[in-house]
């Protein structure tokens, strides 16, 4: 987060809040909504998404703004992702527990073919993830290869 925070230039901290960080969250609500153990845990997880999706259509339709009014806008994103990947390269990605817990939530038990189930599911999780960041690179302005190559460098802690 302190990188999005250190970012002075208001157009490349919404694109990296509204298609890095709080774009992949919005998969990450969905996947708590369908796999929630409680009826309250799925409310919560699908009011935070709708909130947190009108923010990631906002920011899109920021970011699309500045890059028909200027397409080397689109250049200048590209290379803040590129530079937002380098400074977090070392991170340690995604913490064990974490990515335990939501395996655990999405087998439902920890029955060894549940616990191979939730496993997929949060490989499904990543992968959707993944393309979605393209679809929003996309509706910016970026072709599929580059849109392609920008969401391959989203770090492994979702941010």
């Amino acid at each position: 987060m302190k990188t999005l925070i250190d970012e002075s230039d208001l157009t490349v901290s919404g694109l990296l809040l509204s298609v890095l960080v709080e774009g992949s969250f919005l998969s990450l609500l969905s996947f708590l909504h369908q796999h929630a153990p409680d009826p309250i845990t799925r409310k919560i997880a699908r009011q935070v998404g709708q909130d947190g999706a009108r923010h990631v259509t906002l920011g899109i339709a920021h970011l699309t703004q500045h890059a028909k009014q200027d397409v080397r806008q689109l250049d200048r994103l590209a290379g803040a992702i590129e530079q937002h990947h380098t400074a977090l390269l070392n991170t340690t990605g995604l913490n064990d527990e974490v990515f335990d817990a939501l395996i655990l939530l999405a087998a439902g038990s920890r029955q060894p073919e549940a616990l191979r189930s939730g496993w997929n599911k949060v490989q499904l999780l990543m992968e959707e993830m993944y393309q979605e960041r393209i679809k929003r690179l996309r509706r910016i302005g970026f072709s599929e290869s580059s849109a392609r190559s920008l969401s391959a460098l989203h770090t492994k802690n979702f941010m």
